[in-house]
């Protein structure tokens, strides 16, 4: 690796985030498809062949190098989450150094990752032996459908089917050898009016923590943080009110809102009329249960089942919340019906329609494989701890993983993944981009 790495790394990294690549379809906001332009340019100056493939508006671009087994992909997204600008201290859209961490949206989550995958291959170009392949995204936030989806069919029609997958979709320098498979769950009631006599006031509630922020609704913990809609929910139910309407700090189904603020009414014989919504009452109190289901799944996870009710919004004659499910299962059908078994004593007139993010797959790699036994040992020759654990949230991995490839997700120190002030320690950037190069070193020779 060259003297200047650090330089060059945040030189990526820089223009990498000033490219706006915010995923957010539902309002209208798709990735500035320059920034795979900008990645092409990158890999052919460094002698890779590339193709750019195309699927409803999102691009990818899949670099290769070399022939023959074995055949190493390193993969990793360059979509954002939105953000809310006044949350931030630092322009999102701008790489702001402090010390040792760099601020920016996609920073940590994950063009960070994509630097580092970028520098790493400067070392393996010319490795002679075997294929070496990396593939970068543009719709990882959104469930990879059109994109790691894509980039895994183009590679099995080609021929190039990989015997491992290292997804450049971590952090903390863990190796991740399990993640959950994620599920939206749809859930809708009637707007129905109705008038009643109470005392009207507005009542707000903070998203609020314990141990790191839950900005990323996947590192959301039931009984360590408290969701805001949530803590509603439960507000609603006990005092037996009613909810005349509802707003909050609504971003993605995968971001965690920081605060909800509803006009409730709590009724009162002698008090003046007052309106309400009868079907927007019913579905708050219907999130209780909602977010303590417990579903059927196919292995066990350090976090559970986690439900997270994280969008609200009103589609035509109906109010409806986005329930982020994240379980250890691939079945969105049992998922559906289980909710619905939850509805069943307390609640009619509510619709959930659950689907699967990116078909409902999960990461699983054993600790015994060869990959994750040989980035446990690169990781020690790094002179770093080497942790093998499941991570909370989901990834690219999934469309991997479930071909029986052995895959492990992996990424730097950082915080504030998908919430304001995201930032990436620059040091292990470092060890980040010399720990793929190494790896995939490793792998090559002996196999």
């Amino acid at each position: 690796m060259l003297y200047n790495m650090k330089t060059e790394l945040l030189d990526l990294l820089g223009t990498l985030i000033e490219f706006n690549t915010i995923n957010d379809p539902d309002n209208g906001k798709t990735p500035d498809p320059g920034v795979i332009d900008f990645v092409e340019g990158v890999l052919n100056g460094l002698g890779v062949r590339t193709r750019v493939l195309v699927s409803h508006g999102y691009r990818s671009v899949v670099g290769v190098v070399g022939s023959g087994e074995p055949r190493v992909l390193l993969l990793a997204h360059l979509d954002v989450v939105p953000f809310i600008r006044s949350e931030w201290k630092y322009d999102p859209l701008r790489l702001t150094v402090e010390g040792d961490l760099a601020y920016g949206r996609g920073a940590l989550d994950d063009k960070g990752n994509v630097a580092a995958v970028l520098k790493a291959l400067e070392d393996l170009v010319g490795i002679g032996r075997g294929t070496v392949i990396v593939a970068f995204t543009t719709d990882e936030e959104v469930g990879g459908e059109n994109g790691a989806r894509v980039v895994r069919d183009y590679l099995l029609d080609n021929g190039l089917r990989p015997n491992y997958v290292v997804n450049a979709d971590g952090q903390s320098m863990v190796i991740i050898n399990r993640r959950r498979a994620i599920f939206n769950a749809r859930v809708r009631s009637k707007v129905e009016r109705a008038v009643v006599n109470g005392r009207r006031e507005t009542i707000r509630f903070q998203l609020d923590y314990k141990v790191t922020p839950p900005y990323h609704a996947a590192y959301f913990i039931g009984g360590v943080d408290t969701h805001p809609v949530i803590a509603l929910s439960q507000y609603v139910w006990l005092n037996n009110i009613y909810v005349a309407s509802l707003r909050g700090g609504f971003v993605k189904s995968n971001v965690t809102p920081t605060w909800v603020e509803a006009d409730v009414v709590k009724p009162c014989s002698d008090c003046p009329q007052q309106e309400v919504d009868a079907g927007l009452t019913r579905l708050v109190k219907a999130l209780l249960p909602l977010t303590r289901f417990v579903p059927r799944v196919k292995a066990q996870s350090v976090y559970g089942v986690t439900a997270t009710p994280n969008v609200y919004r009103v589609v035509g004659d109906y109010h409806e919340f986005v329930i982020n499910v994240r379980a250890m299962t691939d079945d969105a059908k049992a998922i559906e019906e289980t909710m619905n078994e939850a509805l069943k004593e307390d609640f009619q007139g509510i619709e959930v329609k659950v689907e699967g993010e990116g078909g409902g797959g999960y990461l699983y790699t054993p600790r015994d494989s060869r990959l994750v036994s040989l980035a446990s040992e690169v990781l020690g020759e790094l002179g770093l701890e080497a942790r093998v654990m499941e991570m909370a949230g989901a990834s690219d991995a999934r469309y991997f993983s479930p071909l029986g490839i052995e895959t492990i997700d992996f990424g730097p120190l950082g915080g504030n993944a998908h919430g304001p002030n995201e930032y990436v320690n620059v040091k292990s950037l470092e060890f980040t981009s010399r720990f793929y190069s190494l790896l995939v070193r490793r792998l090559k020779p002996s196999d």
